[in-house]
């Protein structure tokens, strides 16, 4: 009964010491990510800066019109003779002059070199959006790896708890049967030294916690120091299809999609190349006032003019001395390197998968295997306790069968874990992270 009364007791202790701290759930902290990490922010911005480069404005489709002005002052000296034999002498004469003019630029024809940066501009936004979905990818998986080894360590703090509990229980059962001559002193050393590695096996696991704690506020971008529980609890997918995945990842896998944005982007380029064979028409207008003052040794006292002008041109590089089919070779062979880069990133992805499955089923049957450990130890534990309290074992095979437990706990809780995010990385790398359950 003193038995059952302490660990009541210290499970209570734990209990409230859990509900002092809220509860981040996955959803929660999933949420925290999505809102507030700084690498989410940056693709995003990244996209909104594509977005605005791809503007049709940002290619010359419309004209251009700039207006201009001027103006000066002149003060002269001097001296003019007039045909009729007059001579005027002139100091400081004052003249001055006005003028403004508007001009209209629009280029009609420019090879096509608009319409294919353009398409290239669209296609750049169609990059950074893949780009900021790897960053979301990124961080997603980022936030499922420190959650579920917060998860992991919380569970191993808890279960060395309990056995420290255990281990405080023997050492007053000690004292008690050593006053009563029941006991030795050995045992009552033997119990104390076990106190202490157990104490510190839990302040080291509280450090443990602590930092993975850290570790997961820094990827939510939330307050470090911030305090929660976490839930340990893990749920595995029900029905996970290997070829239903694969089929996903062909045209989900955001590595994959990014190496055919860079095949289309390098087409576009090979385009752009062609376009400098083909003449540039543009069509150009002014119209300008002019308005000028002149001192009294002028033929004019007063001149005013306004006029327009236009004007169509065309230029046609016909000749660059060979540069132009040095770019078009290169952008060829820039297009093939993205073709390869393809397939490449194709069987990389393959490859990844393939280990990731595997790893997945192998952990799986390594934490199904260590669920019956725990058991094993768990009923093997139970009975020692109970031959070391009627004095049939001694306190080192009960030892023996408390650090069997805690290791069958803790091997148990890693392969849970590496199980669920093996299960992850499978769903990550065929682009459907989003779809993990949780």
């Amino acid at each position: 009964m003193r038995k059952i009364n302490f660990l009541i007791f210290f499970g209570l202790a734990i209990n409230l010491n859990a509900l002092a701290q809220p509860l981040l759930s996955k959803q929660e902290a999933i949420g925290l990510a999505m809102e507030k990490n700084f690498n989410i922010k940056i693709a995003e911005n990244s996209i909104r800066i594509a977005e605005g480069n791809a503007d049709k404005d940002n290619f010359g489709y419309k004209p251009t019109v700039n207006i201009s002005a001027g103006g000066n002052y002149n003060l002269d000296n001097s001296k003019a003779s007039f045909q009729d034999g007059r001579e005027v002498s002139l100091n400081f004469a004052a003249s001055n002059s006005l003028n403004s003019a508007v001009n209209l630029n629009y280029v009609l024809f420019d090879g096509y070199n608009r319409k294919y940066n353009l398409e290239r501009g669209q296609q750049s936004v169609v990059a950074s959006q893949i780009n900021a979905r790897l960053a979301l990818e990124s961080v997603l998986f980022q936030v499922f790896n420190s959650y579920y080894e917060t998860a992991r360590i919380e569970s191993d703090y808890l279960n060395l708890t309990e056995i420290l509990s255990i281990s405080k229980e023997r050492l007053e059962r000690s004292k008690v049967n050593f006053e009563y001559g029941k006991g030795t002193s050995l045992d009552v050393s033997n119990a104390e030294v076990d106190v202490n590695t157990d104490s510190i096996a839990v302040l080291n696991q509280k450090q443990l916690l602590a930092n993975a704690k850290h570790n997961l506020n820094f990827v939510l971008n939330n307050n470090v120091l911030a305090d929660f529980r976490v839930d340990t609890n893990v749920v595995f997918a029900r029905t996970l299809s290997k070829d239903m995945l694969l089929e996903e990842l062909v045209n989900e896998n955001t590595q994959i999609l990014l190496a055919k944005s860079d095949i289309k982007l390098s087409e576009i380029d090979e385009k752009l190349t062609v376009t400098s064979r083909l003449p540039t028409v543009s069509l150009n207008g002014d119209y300008g006032i002019n308005l000028s003052n002149n001192n009294p040794a002028s033929f004019l006292s007063r001149a005013t003019s306004n006029g327009l002008t236009t004007n169509l041109s065309v230029s046609w590089n016909v000749f660059d001395g060979g540069r132009r089919n040095i770019q078009e070779q290169n952008a060829k062979i820039a297009r093939l390197s993205r073709e390869f880069n393809y397939d490449l990133v194709y069987q990389q992805a393959i490859r990844d998968f393939e280990n990731a499955w595997t790893t997945y089923q192998n952990r799986l049957e390594i934490w199904n295997a260590l669920k019956q450990n725990v058991i094993t130890s768990r009923l093997n534990f139970q009975r020692s306790e109970e031959r070391y309290r009627l004095g049939q074992i001694t306190s080192t095979d009960f030892r023996q069968a408390q650090s069997n437990l805690i290791n069958a706990l803790t091997a148990r809780n890693r392969a849970k874990f590496d199980a669920k995010l093996s299960e992850v990385q499978v769903y990550n790398i065929a682009g459907k992270i989003q779809d993990v359950e949780y």
